[in-house]
């Protein structure tokens, strides 16, 4: 609540490293998000055109990893805000122009992003990253495929996932 922090105007091939765009991101809506609160902006048809530059600003405000943020101008007047209930989910596509405002609210923000990609994209950024793999079978081989716990808090699950999140950090802090 009343926090200064959002998150740029990016694209999440960019962000996620990605080499192409049959990815698409589930962000499921955990508490209300609305205007006020900061909810999702984007901007329509922007997924239709190229990857644009982005450039790393590393502002204290900025709820992304280094700061990146779209290094074009971007038309502020034509995004529309996303406002979802608790339960509600928003789709995008990776390459959509996006981010947040702060959150004026009284209440959190919260929400869980679910991304979904074809077999076929690849790492582009170099560092290999993990997938859960959700149906049929991987011909690829781009990421290392993650399985089920064998139980809740198994330690070799912990200490996997810890892996997993130190590869991921490397993806994120990486120079453009």
């Amino acid at each position: 609540p009343h926090s200064k922090g959002y998150i740029s105007w990016h694209q999440d091939i960019t962000y996620w490293g990605l080499d192409h765009g049959e990815v698409c991101t589930a962000w499921v809506a955990l508490s209300p998000s609305t205007t006020e609160s900061g909810c999702l902006r984007v901007v329509p048809g922007t997924h239709l055109s190229e990857v644009v530059p982005h450039r790393d600003t590393f502002s204290e405000k900025n709820m992304l990893s280094r700061g990146q943020e779209i290094a074009v101008e971007v038309d502020e007047d034509t995004a529309v805000d996303v406002e979802l209930l608790p339960g509600q989910a928003s789709i995008h596509h990776v390459k959509i122009f996006h981010g947040s405002l702060p959150n004026q609210s009284d209440d959190r923000r919260i929400g869980f992003a679910i991304r979904y990609m074809t077999p076929g994209v690849k790492q582009a950024a170099g560092i290999r990253d993990s997938a859960v793999l959700v149906r049929g079978s991987d011909h690829h081989g781009n990421f290392s495929l993650v399985g089920q716990p064998a139980r809740s808090y198994a330690p070799e699950a912990i200490d996997s996932h810890a892996r997993i999140q130190e590869e991921r950090r490397k993806i994120l802090m990486r120079k453009l």
